[in-house]
């Protein structure tokens, strides 16, 4: 597994096209001259549009060289990405393993030579994560829209934020939405131990958040779903905390509870907008999948893997203000993040289709609590 390199990209058109025009064919640079000012632009863009084969190689180029780089650094930037697990190379699944403590004997000098060939099972636990979110992305491009691109400065540019919007910037949100569903999900389902705390004073919470991230730290099973014996040091936790409760949090105050410094202790703290509620209607037509197909039929689909939260479970979250996990908590790989495309010629447009193949799961092994007040 690998995390991809953050990417930056000049967004100047005139930049854009001359970085097409260098990756581009020999047949495509010997047909467009390179771009020095924005008066070059419209004569481009009469070169590309008089050649549909040179439509087609700027087109790709355009979502799928130049869309791409800044798709790795949108996606990749969402709040809670430091704690995906980065690109799942090869296989459909993840074999999470759990060492526990080796047992504990008296020593014996009498029985040694009973014990020295002795086998001694380990206590290993493993849990499977699959690849369980398969979604597509479709995008149509009119030839219109591109020939328009070349009447402006910064027309390709804005070009390609449209089609970022469309598409990149919503893999980003359902992604979000992937983890707010897992969060939700573990406290109505009980992978996620909740705490109970009668709060009179703001404070009250600060001291309940500095005993349970205290208790992280050692070893315990009482804060994760497997009951093994595990810990999670101040360093590898993470709080998610309602942003309206944060707003009655001093920052430095909320620092002083996890023993950070206000700077460390920023990296750690990943606001939400709430628990209480959830945009099923985003995912209406994965759910319809999944129920218009048989389980074998949809295999590898999202739809069996996305319930609605229901609004029984939302009003199970009344009162969550934060949830502490350990690092390792959400075991989420990213599989197949791919653009494929089709030249549509009786319709003068191009389809494309961004695929995005996750692995979306959460640890049995690793420590996560909410903390709720009443």
């Amino acid at each position: 597994m690998y995390r991809p390199a953050k990417t930056s990209l000049n967004g100047r058109t005139i930049d854009i096209l001359n970085v097409i025009r260098s990756n581009a064919s020999l047949t495509y640079q010997d047909a467009i001259d390179e771009v020095h000012d924005v008066s070059d632009i419209p004569k481009v863009g009469d070169s590309i549009m008089g050649n549909p084969t040179l439509q087609n190689e700027f087109i790709n180029a355009l979502v799928n060289r130049i869309g791409l780089v800044l798709t790795t650094s949108a996606v990749f930037n969402n709040p809670y990405s430091m704690l995906k697990k980065g690109v799942l190379e090869f296989g459909d699944s993840v074999e999470e393993i759990f060492i526990g403590l080796a047992k504990v004997t008296a020593y014996s000098a009498n029985i040694a030579h009973k014990r020295e060939l002795k086998r001694y099972a380990s206590d290993v636990k493993s849990a499977f994560h699959v690849t369980n979110w398969r979604v597509m992305y479709p995008l149509t491009i009119e030839k219109e829209q591109l020939k328009r691109a070349f009447l402006s400065a910064d027309g390709v540019e804005r070009l390609i934020t449209d089609l970022i919007n469309q598409v990149f910037v919503a893999a980003q949100y359902d992604e979000f939405l992937l983890f707010k569903y897992m969060l939700i999900k573990g406290v109505n389902e009980g992978s996620i131990l909740t705490e109970q705390i009668t709060a009179t004073d703001i404070k009250d919470y600060a001291v309940k958040f500095r005993s349970l991230s205290n208790d992280f730290t050692f070893l315990s099973s009482k804060y994760n779903y497997a009951g093994v014996r595990n810990n999670t040091p101040k360093e590898d936790q993470y709080i998610f905390m309602n942003s309206d409760f944060n707003a009655s949090f001093d920052v430095e105050v909320l620092a002083s509870a996890f023993n950070m410094d206000k700077a460390d202790f920023m990296g750690k703290l990943l606001l939400i907008d709430d628990f209480t509620s959830f945009d099923n209607e985003r995912w209406a037509d994965i759910r319809a999948f999944g129920e218009a197909y048989s389980e074998s039929e949809a295999t590898g689909g999202a739809g069996a893997f996305v319930d609605e939260i229901t609004e029984g479970e939302l009003a199970n979250m009344e009162g969550v203000e934060a949830i502490i996990v350990d690092k390792d908590f959400f075991q989420i790989y990213d599989e197949v993040s791919e653009m494929e495309d089709q030249r549509v010629a009786a319709g003068l447009y191009w389809n494309y289709f961004y695929h995005n193949w996750k692995i979306v799961s959460t640890s049995p092994f690793s420590n996560a609590v909410a903390i709720v007040g009443k």
